[in-house]
């Protein structure tokens, strides 16, 4: 559904260039959860070759939960109400059928039609053989997985609620029969085939309206089959459940912002019912800079490989915000896919000429040829991809497996960690929540909420879900490097940060503040330089400067923030395509492949809305391993540092002062126990512990959790019952108890009085 009030807003935006970034708001009397969101219809792959039109997959989303205005839970069953109605619909996902007579499949439909008066007819006396009866197998897939305790079935006019006086067949009821079920799990199938357990089992039926009731458990797959050659007939076939379902999804439409769009935080609200241990929900984001992110694809002439099966057969590469077709095989003949129009169905003669001699010409490799549509820039790939209206007019020969888009879209994020969740009051708070991760800008957006419930009586559902966007970046893009490379584990070593600037003439803002993480905190900053593509070089030195007192500045340039785990500089404005900012610092590393990530700011702009920059050569920093991209080419691993492996995690223990007076005269009172814990990438667990020259204890000073990083305990020269030990020579310990092993240093202090 199209939002073109949402559309104009954002356009409005752009135009004016606002200071501060919007929050959208979905649910909690924001846009509704219903109508999706954004303004591009969701879009769904439901087979190989089909797609749906739907923000809830298989429709197990609730709208109108009991006591929960505006928000959506995953679908509660109703014990009344028959789960096997409409399961072969579109909006389902599910169907039913027969995999061992041909004959019936068009009747199965009539089982879960809920008409008393249709249904499959298998009585000999209306000329059923009763070799189309004994063994005969009826398969319901439900779409999805349901809690399940009871099944009915019976002929036409047998049960009360399904008069049908003109199909008396009361009597012609199954006799023998077997239930299986499946909870449509992996690990419940082999081969993708669900292994099935048997859960009724009846040799002498005797009732014409069968109600078989089991313990509730999860099912998704159901099967009767006949143990009677004696004909029946079967009007309905019902399933009942219980609870919760166990999986729901809801998928918002796509967001298009107008242009391309910085992202802020991302933050929801939820509340659980029933155990809280027993119920979760993932919240997962993905940009794009197309409106469509599923791919259609074509045979290919000429590439037809007859194998059995299909799969992915080679080329997947790029990503949203460069090229990269790939190849999918079609289902079940394997034929090789490709999402470019055929030359008679492109309008723009070079790109029909460029098809027909290469994209589909039998004498060009296929790679090649893959190559080819890859160097295409994003407006000529968009007049030649296939769109779904394009697909749909295919011959059925012709088409291809659909498959989401990995070219112009990135892959759904990892699940936003429970500090993303925030009370109802905070949802429009621009900064709330955690950052949008998913990289950007980008013009389209999407999220999904998946909820998963492990108990029938427990669930989470969501009050609101809202981000933050600014509706014109700072830069179109922001390709950065840190040079060198690799470095002495926990040594000392000058670093320069480059960061190469990408703009759009008159649509990006510039930028004038660039922070960057830190392993440890910066305790010095060098020279500042931006190198404009023509005129003159603007440069300020920090060295030698004390960072204790901020900001520190020289001239049009300063040193504005410094913490354990970041800096920040404020410059004139970079605003210039192709322009070069460059920053040497002096810091250390304490764990292998450290990332020195980075975010520029305008200060004009009201919030803390950032954006990231791209690893990529920036400025030729690769010393002794050159860069062999060219400037301003992305290139993932340009911002880490290696440090050589070693065994060792504590390193650089030691006191600072070595000597120091506990007397009270605010003189070198209180010692520094440092060190630094190198390539612990979790918090584990560790002890700093104080002995006397005997080896006895006498204070346990630091007992929690730490990963790497440098740290500094302090003591005060008092023992564990509050006293002042008696002044002398000390010996500390640091212990690590990591599962890569344990750890431990010892170094001395001197108290004096």
């Amino acid at each position: 559904m199209k939002n073109p009030l949402l559309c104009a807003v954002f356009i409005a935006a752009l135009s004016v260039l606002p200071a501060a970034a919007d929050t959208i708001v979905v649910g909690a009397s924001g846009l509704s959860w219903r109508d999706g969101g954004g303004e591009i219809q969701a879009k769904v792959i439901r087979s190989a070759q089909s797609v749906e039109n739907t923000n809830a997959p298989g429709g197990v989303i609730d709208f109108t939960a009991a006591n929960f205005a505006d928000w959506i839970f995953p679908q509660r069953a109703d014990t009344t109400l028959n789960i096997a109605l409409g399961a072969n619909t579109e909006s389902r996902g599910g169907s039913i059928n027969s995999p061992n007579n041909l004959n019936v499949r068009g009747e199965l439909a009539k089982l879960i039609d809920n008409d008393g008066k249709s249904g499959l007819d298998l009585r000999l006396s209306a000329g059923a053989k009763s070799a189309q009866v004994l063994g005969l197998i009826i398969d319901l897939d439900l779409g999805a997985r349901f809690g399940v305790d009871r099944f009915r079935f019976f002929p036409r006019n047998a049960a009360p609620e399904f008069p049908a006086p003109n199909f008396p067949f009361q009597n012609d009821f199954m006799r023998s029969f077997e239930i299986f079920i499946n909870d449509g799990t992996p690990d419940t199938q082999r081969e993708g085939v669900p292994i099935r357990t048997s859960v009724a089992l009846e040799g002498q039926n005797e009732e014409a309206v069968v109600d078989i009731r089991i313990p509730p458990q999860y099912v998704r797959f159901v099967r009767l089959k006949s143990l009677t050659a004696l004909g029946f007939d079967i009007a309905e076939f019902q399933v009942f459940g219980t609870g919760f379902v166990p999986e729901a999804v809801y998928i918002s439409n796509i967001f298009d912002f107008g242009d391309l769009a910085l992202l802020g935080h991302v933050r929801w609200v939820q509340e659980q019912v029933g155990d809280p241990q027993l119920s979760r929900i993932a919240v997962r984001t993905r940009t794009g800079i197309d409106p469509e992110p599923v791919e259609f694809n074509k045979v290919r002439p000429g590439e037809k490989i007859f194998r059995v099966g299909g799969g992915n057969v080679g080329l997947q590469s790029g990503g949203a915000g460069g090229s990269g077709a790939g190849i999918s095989s079609g289902l079940g003949t394997g034929e090789v896919g490709v999402p470019w129009k055929f030359a008679k169905d492109v309008e723009d003669e070079a790109l029909q000429a460029l098809v027909a001699e290469v994209l589909d010409n039998e004498e060009v490799d296929l790679r090649d040829a893959v190559q080819a549509f890859n160097t295409l820039s994003q407006e000529e790939r968009e007049q030649v991809t296939l769109s779904e209206a394009d697909y749909k007019k295919l011959p059925r020969g012709d088409r291809a497996t659909i498959r989401n888009d990995v070219s112009n879209w990135i892959a759904w994020s990892p699940p936003y960690p429970a500090s993303s969740i925030v009370l109802t009051e905070t949802l429009g708070t621009e900064g709330a929540g955690g950052p949008i991760v998913s990289p950007n800008p980008r013009r389209y957006f999407q999220f999904m909420i998946e909820f998963f419930s492990d108990d029938f009586e427990a669930a989470t559902g969501v009050g609101g879900l809202s981000f933050d966007v600014l509706p014109s970046p700072f830069a179109e893009e922001l390709i950065a490097e840190i040079g060198p490379r690799s470095a002495a584990l926990g040594e000392k070593t000058d670093f320069t940060y480059a960061v190469r600037s990408k703009f759009r003439s008159g649509q990006d803002r510039g930028f004038n503040r660039l922070r960057i993480a830190t392993p440890l905190r910066v305790e010095r900053v060098g020279v500042v330089r931006i190198q404009p593509p023509e005129g003159d070089v603007l440069e300020a030195d920090f060295s030698g400067a004390l960072l204790d007192e901020l900001p520190v500045v020289r001239g049009d340039f300063a040193v504005v923030e410094v913490a354990d785990d970041a800096f920040a500089i404020e410059f004139p404005t970079v605003g210039e395509d192709d322009a070069e900012l460059r920053v040497s610092f002096e810091n250390a590393v304490l764990r292998f492949g450290t990332t020195f990530s980075g975010q520029v700011f305008n200060t004009a702009s009201e919030g803390q809305l950032g954006q990231s920059v791209v690893a990529g050569n920036a400025a030729d920093l690769g010393e002794g391993d050159p860069d062999t991209q060219a400037l301003g080419t992305p290139f993932e691993g340009n911002l880490s540092v290696k440090v050589p492996i070693s065994g060792e995690l504590l390193i650089n223990v030691r006191a600072q002062p070595p000597v120091f007076t506990p007397n009270g005269d605010g003189v070198n009172d209180r010692a520094e126990l440092q060190y630094d814990l190198t390539n612990v990438g979790r918090p584990t667990p560790l002890r700093v512990v104080i002995f006397d020259l005997a080896g006895r204890p006498v204070r346990n000073l630091y007992d929690a959790l730490d990963q790497s990083g440098r740290f500094a305990r302090l003591w005060d020269g008092r023992d564990d019952a509050g006293q002042l030990v008696p002044p002398g020579n000390y010996v500390f310990s640091v212990a690590l108890d990591a599962k890569t092993g344990q750890a431990r240093a010892v170094a001395a202090v001197v108290v004096v009085y």
